[in-house]
C-alpha cells in the first residue's frame, strides 16, 4: 500500500517536525528580543552621554555670556555716567561760549584721563551736528559715523556695537555719551574701544587644552546674512568681514541661533563641518554668543563606552542563546560531549564581556572570611586569574582613607541582609596605580553547613570618575578666570567689588576698621609713547609683582582696578598703618629703577601716586550711613572707593610720586567749583 503524508505511520515524525519549527519560532522571538533590547540599551546610553555632554557646553556658554555681558554693561555704565556728568558739560558749554586755550587744554586733558585711566583707545569731543571738535591728542576734524550720529540726539548714552572703518586699524565697539545744557544738546563724547584687549580675550577661556575644535564666538543678526563680530579659530578673516547669508547656510548653528533658536543646536558651521553648539543672547546688546565643538571630538568618549556596554550585552544575550540550546541538548545523553564543549564555549564569551566592561564577580564566605572570585575580579584587584583573597587582604588594598567607612557599610549589609552599593578606592597587589571600584552585592542567606555568604559584582570605575573630577576642574578653573586679570595675574575689578563687600560687612560686624590703596602709575601714556606698548605691559607686570609681595599680612589682597590703576584693600588697618604700607610699596616701585625719561620721579625711574583711605565700617553704619552710601556693604563700601580716590587726585596734583591720607581737604577738591576739575 503507498505511503500517504497522513497515513498514521508518517504522524509522529509530523509532530517531531512541529516540534522543531516551534523551537526555531521561538529562538527567533527570543533573539529579535535580544536585539531590541540591545539597541535600546545602547541609544539610552548615547542619550545619557550627549546630555551630559550637552549641559556641559551649556555651562560654558553661560558663564562666557555672563562675562561678555558683564564687560558690555561694564563699559556702557562709563558712558551714561559721562554723559550725566553736568560740571564736564559746563565746561564744554563755557568753551563753546568763549573759547580760550585754557579751557580747551582742561577738555583734552578730561579727554586723554579717558584713554589712560580707563583704557580707551579713542574718546573725542564731538558738537551737537556730529563735527569733530578735540581729540586726546589735540584738534581733531571730520565727523561722526552716520550710526553714531543717529544716537547722538537719543537722551541717554548708548553704544553703536562692534564695527571696523578706515579710521581705526581695529575692529572696536562705539560708544556715545551725549552731552547737555538743560534741554540744549551741546554735543556728546565719542569713545572707541579696541575690542582686542577686553571682549576678545573673554571668548578664548575654554576650559580643558585638550580641545582642539571648540570655539566661541560672537554673531549679529544683519538683513538676510549673520555678521561674525570675533575672530574665527579656523579661519584667517578678521573680525567683522565674515558673512554667512541665511538661505545658503539654513543648518548653521549661527543662522538658527540669528533666527531664534537657543540652548544646545546640531548643525554644519562656518566650515560645513558637522558641529554641536549652545547658543545665548547677550543681554543688553544685540549680540549671540555661540560655542562649537566638532561632533566627532565631543561624542568620541561617548561612542567608546557605548561599543563597550554594547559588547556586554550582546555576551550576555550569546550567553543566554547558549543556554536554551544546552538545555535542549541536556534532555539527549548521547550529545553529552558536545554540551559541555558548547557550554566551555559561552563561559568564554562571558568572560570577555566582564573584560570589555572591567566587570566581576565574587562571593563572600563570612564565617571562612574569605573571598572567592572570577579571573576578572582577581585582574581587578591584581591578584593570580584562580586565587582566592582573605578578609584581611581586602582590607590591607584598600585606600586608608575609605577603610572605616567600607568596614561599616559592608558590616550593615551583612547584619541588616540588605543590598550593598559602595564605591571605593584600592592598591592593587601587582603595583599598578591607585583604582576606583564599584561593589554591587546582595545577601545570600544560609548555605550549606550553615555558612552565610554575599554574592555580587566588582567593577573598574577609575576611567569614569576621573573624566567627572575633571568636568569639575573645568568648571572651577572657568570660575576663577572671570575673577583673574590676564596680563599681571593679580584679581580684577570684578573680584575686588565682591571682596571689598564682603570685608566691609566683615569690619562692621568686628568693630575693626578697613583701609584701601588707590595705586596709579605716573605718567604711563607717556612711557607708553616713549618705549611701546610691550615695554609698557612689562611695566605693569613689574609693579604688579611688587605689589604683591609687598602686603605680607594674611587677608590683604591686590588687584588691578583698570589700566595703569591698581587696589590694595587692607583689612584691620587705620590711616598710619595703611599710610606705612603705601609708602612701603612706593618706595618699593621705585626700587626697581624701571628707566622713565619723562615720569614723575627726580630719579628718571618708574614711579607711583597713592591714596590712602582708612574708615571705620561700623562707625559709619550705625550713624546710618554717610553721604547717601546707605544700604547694602557693597553699597556702604563705596565711600571707601570714592575717599581712596579723592586722595589720589591731592597726590597727582601735589606732583606725584607720594602717598596721600584723605582729609577734609581731599573731600573740598571734590566738590571744588567745574573750572578746577580739569587742572589734575
Amino acid at each position: 500500500m503507498p505511503s500517504h503524508p497522513f497515513h498514521p505511520s508518517r504522524r509522529p515524525g509530523a509532530r517531531a517536525r512541529g516540534g522543531w519549527l516551534l523551537a526555531l519560532a521561538v529562538l527567533l522571538a527570543l533573539l529579535g528580543g535580544l536585539g531590541w533590547g540591545a539597541r535600546t540599551l545602547y541609544l539610552e546610553r548615547e542619550q545619557r552621554y550627549h546630555y551630559i555632554i550637552e549641559s556641559g557646553l551649556l555651562a560654558i556658554n553661560q558663564l562666557q555670556v555672563r562675562s561678555v555681558a558683564s564687560w558690555y554693561q561694564h563699559r556702557l555704565g562709563e558712558a551714561q555716567a559721562l554723559g550725566n556728568d553736568a560740571a564736564l558739560a559746563a565746561a564744554v558749554a563755557r568753551w563753546r561760549n568763549q573759547p580760550t586755550a585754557e579751557r580747551e587744554a582742561r577738555l583734552r586733558e578730561r579727554l586723554r584721563g579717558l584713554v589712560e585711566r580707563l583704557q580707551y583707545s579713542g574718546a573725542y569731543l564731538v558738537d551737537a551736528d556730529g563735527r569733530l571738535l578735540l581729540a586726546w591728542q589735540g584738534q581733531a576734524a571730520g565727523a561722526l559715523p552716520p550710526a553714531e550720529r543717529e544716537l547722538l540726539h537719543q537722551a541717554q548714552a548708548a553704544s553703536a556695537g562692534l564695527q571696523r572703518s578706515e579710521r581705526f586699524a581695529f575692529p572696536y565697539l562705539s560708544l556715545v555719551a551725549p552731552l547737555r545744557d538743560g534741554p540744549q544738546l551741546l554735543g556728546a563724547v565719542w569713545l572707541v574701544v579696541d575690542a582686542r584687549l577686553g571682549l576678545y580675550p573673554l571668548l578664548e577661556a575654554w576650559p580643558g587644552g585638550s580641545r582642539t575644535t571648540a570655539e566661541s564666538m560672537l554673531v549679529q543678526r544683519q538683513g538676510d546674512g549673520v555678521l561674525f563680530l570675533s575672530p574665527l579659530r579656523h579661519r584667517s578673516d578678521p573680525p567683522l568681514s565674515l558673512r554667512l547669508p541665511l538661505q545658503e547656510y539654513a543648518d548653521a548653528p549661527a543662522v538658527r541661533a540669528a533666527q531664534g533658536a537657543r540652548g544646545t543646536l546640531y548643525g554644519r558651521d562656518y566650515r560645513r563641518e558637522p558641529v554641536l553648539a549652545a547658543a545665548a543672547a547677550v543681554p543688553g546688546s544685540d549680540w549671540l554668543l555661540l560655542s562649537e565643538i566638532d561632533t566627532s571630538e565631543a561624542f568620541v568618549d561617548a561612542r567608546q563606552g557605548g561599543w563597550l556596554s554594547l559588547t556586554l550585552y550582546v555576551g550576555l544575550s550569546l550567553l543566554l542563546l547558549g543556554t536554551l540550546v544546552l538545555l535542549r541538548q541536556w534532555r539527549a545523553w548521547q550529545r553529552e560531549r558536545a554540551l559541555k564543549e558548547r557550554l566551555q564555549d559561552n563561559m568564554r564569551w562571558l568572560e570577555a564581556a566582564q573584560r570589555a566592561a572591567s566587570l566581576g564577580y565574587f562571593s563572600y564566605d563570612a564565617e571562612r572570611r574569605q573571598f572567592t572570585m572570577s579571573a576578572m575580579a582577581n585582574a581587578i584587584f591584581g591578584l593570580p586569574a584562580q586565587a582566592c583573597m582573605t578578609l584581611k587582604e581586602w582590607i590591607a588594598m584598600m585606600e586608608p582613607a575609605d577603610r572605616e567607612a567600607m568596614l561599616r557599610e559592608h558590616g550593615r549589609a551583612m547584619s541588616e541582609r540588605s543590598p550593598l552599593r559602595v564605591h571605593y578606592r584600592i592598591h592593587p597587589q601587582d603595583g599598578r596605580p591607585l583604582r576606583w571600584v564599584e561593589v554591587r552585592a546582595e545577601f545570600a542567606g544560609g548555605q550549606a553547613g550553615g555558612r552565610n555568604h554575599m554574592t555580587g559584582t566588582v567593577q573598574d570605575i577609575t576611567e569614569r570618575r576621573q573624566a567627572e573630577q575633571q568636568l569639575e576642574h573645568y568648571r572651577v578653573a572657568l570660575e576663577a578666570q572671570v575673577r583673574i586679570d590676564p596680563l599681571t595675574q593679580l584679581a580684577n575689578r570684578l573680584a575686588l567689588d565682591e571682596c571689598l563687600g564682603l570685608e566691609w560687612a566683615r569690619a562692621a560686624r568686628a568693630g575693626t576698621p578697613l583701609a584701601l590703596l588707590m595705586i596709579d602709575v605716573d605718567c604711563f601714556k607717556a612711557f607708553n609713547d616713549c618705549y611701546g606698548h610691550v615695554a609698557g605691559d612689562r611695566c605693569l607686570h613689574g609693579v604688579a609683582q611688587v605689589l604683591a609681595l609687598g602686603t605680607g599680612r594674611v587677608g590683604d589682597m591686590v588687584a588691578r582696578y583698570g589700566g595703569e590703576e591698581f587696589a590694595v584693600l587692607l583689612p584691620g588697618a587705620d590711616d598710619a598703618q595703611a599710610l606705612a604700607a603705601a609708602e612701603r610699596l612706593r618706595l618699593g616701585v621705585r626700587a626697581l629703577a624701571l628707566e622713565h625719561a619723562q615720569g614723575a620721579s627726580d630719579a628718571g625711574v618708574v614711579s607711583i601716586s597713592i591714596g590712602v583711605a582708612s574708615v571705620l565700617p561700623q562707625a559709619l553704619d550705625g550713624a546710618g550711613g554717610h553721604g547717601g552710601h546707605a544700604g547694602s556693604a557693597l553699597g556702604a563700601a563705596q565711600l571707601l572707593l570714592r575717599r581712596a580716590d579723592a586722595a589720589l587726585y591731592r597726590a597727582k596734583q601735589g606732583g606725584r610720586d607720594q602717598s596721600v591720607v584723605y582729609d577734609e581737604s581731599c573731600e573740598a577738591a571734590l566738590h571744588e567749583p567745574p573750572d578746577s576739575l580739569f587742572q589734575g
